[in-house]
């Protein structure tokens, strides 16, 4: 080989800009994903709420079929 010089050329930082304004996204994540952790806790609940009542009116005989 003539060619034996096999090192990487270093990448040309110049043609790319730094941001000039920082984005605020990782606050806007957080609560994003506080909430949906929040609401879909409170949607369990409900639905273990709703369950364990008919459960229990089905137990105790309470609960009818039709009139």
């Amino acid at each position: 080989m003539k060619n034996d010089d096999l090192r990487a050329d270093r990448d040309e930082l110049d043609h790319f800009a730094p941001r000039t304004t920082p984005t605020k996204r990782g606050n806007n994540l957080v609560l994003q994903v506080a909430g949906g952790v929040f609401l879909g806790g409170l949607a369990l609940w409900l639905v273990q709420l709703a369950a364990t009542s008919l459960y229990a009116k089905l137990m105790l005989g309470t609960f009818t079929f039709g009139g």
